[in-house]
């Protein structure tokens, strides 16, 4: 029997995590997914019955925690292989994207967040380069990312 493709479902804890609920529908009861996300009380609880890894946050201010998240990622990435990673961001994916992608060649689905309606956070920025697939849920948002495909908002 052919193993089906490992599927990342990569996202912050809060918002981002309930964008990526939205956006993902019935995938992970169709394919081999696990969730890559920060660990809070609401992650651990629904998370509980399903395969999930926790990442430290990455803090931009507080670079030990980018060479943590970065190591914690190299690992995760190389142990799980994922060949697709879908993620709303933020931070906390960010050096899972990087290694996926230069180390296996991982597609990369973004999905910008509802919240950046006419201005980007830093996130979408850097990912837009690594990205085979880059939503957006407002139209405004194809002046700074021409190349993106507007879907409306999730």
């Amino acid at each position: 029997m052919r193993k089906r493709p490992k599927i990342c479902l990569a996202c912050s804890a809060g918002g981002h995590l309930r964008e990526l609920q939205l956006a993902i529908g019935t995938i992970p009861e169709r394919w081999d997914c696990y969730w890559l996300t920060l660990k809070t009380t609401a992650t651990q609880e629904f998370l509980k019955d399903k395969e999930h890894v926790f990442l430290t946050n990455f803090q931009p201010h507080r670079k030990m925690t980018l060479l943590i998240n970065s190591i914690q990622a190299l690992f995760w990435v190389w142990v799980k292989r994922p060949k697709v990673i879908i993620t709303t961001g933020a931070g906390v994916t960010v050096p899972t994207v990087f290694f996926a992608k230069k180390l296996l060649g991982t597609k990369i689905i973004f999905i910008n967040s509802a919240a950046d309606v006419t201005e980007p956070s830093r996130t979408p920025r850097w990912i837009e380069k690594y990205a085979d697939l880059f939503l957006i849920q407002w139209e405004e948002l194809k002046q700074v990312f021409p190349n993106a495909t507007y879907v409306g908002v999730l």
